[in-house]
């Protein structure tokens, strides 16, 4: 037996809509990433020995190549030798 709740949905969405609000949402991510990328800035700054915080941007740029990648566009990932 599954241990997930069955849904039913009660109105279709077209492949259009379903598009539309998802483009909202990732426009409303990179926004928010902006906002954090800044804030992490203004953090490092302040403690500007700490190798966290460049620890921190590896991991992120890594991941955000994987998006680019994943929207068609592979330089990032070959450029850093990740697998994908």
């Amino acid at each position: 037996m599954c241990s997930m709740p069955r849904t039913t949905k009660t109105t279709k969405q077209n492949a259009a809509a379903c598009y539309a609000e998802r483009h909202t949402e990732c426009a409303d991510l990179l926004k928010r990433i902006a906002t954090r990328l800044e804030q992490h800035k203004k953090d490092q700054a302040q403690e500007p020995a700490n190798w966290g915080y460049p620890g921190d941007l590896g991991r992120v740029s890594e991941e955000l190549a994987y998006v680019l990648a994943s929207l068609g566009d592979r330089s990032a990932v070959d450029q850093k030798g990740l697998e994908y």
